[in-house]
């Protein structure tokens, strides 16, 4: 009896595991078709909102990630959680912060470069989509 017990105990702990393993591992893999629908800059000019969109017909991005170059900064973003389609933690807008420096934005693109998506014109400051 107590070796159906473990047996059973194993199985369901298994199981849970596979089911757990389903559901939070999408929320950690990067999304490389990610394309900027709009965006907005504050007032004081220190934030910028994207607004984004998938290019793929499956899924919704829930995070964005930046790292400062001397280029530019260069955003990555992740999946939602819970599987193929699902929307929990999903969100489509997300807020850059940008300084003096920041003249670029890009979005990562996996194996291939990351693709230039805005640029502040030197001459007026404005931000333009490339």
């Amino acid at each position: 009896m107590k070796k159906h017990i473990l047996v059973f105990t194993i199985l369901v702990i298994a199981i849970a595991a596979a089911v757990g393993e389903l559901l939070v591992s999408p929320g950690f893999q990067k999304r490389t078709d990610v394309c900027l629908q709009d965006f907005s800059i504050s007032e004081d000019g220190s934030v910028m909102t994207v607004k984004t969109a998938l290019l793929g017909s499956m899924g919704y991005i829930r995070a964005i990630e930046t790292e400062e170059s001397r280029d530019g900064i260069h955003c990555s973003f992740y999946s939602a959680f819970g599987g193929l389609n699902s929307v929990i933690g999903a969100k489509n807008s997300f807020e850059i912060k940008l300084d003096d420096s920041a003249k670029k934005i890009y979005f990562d693109r996996g194996a291939q470069a990351d693709m230039l998506v805005l640029e502040q014109d030197a001459a007026t400051g404005v931000w333009i989509r490339t």
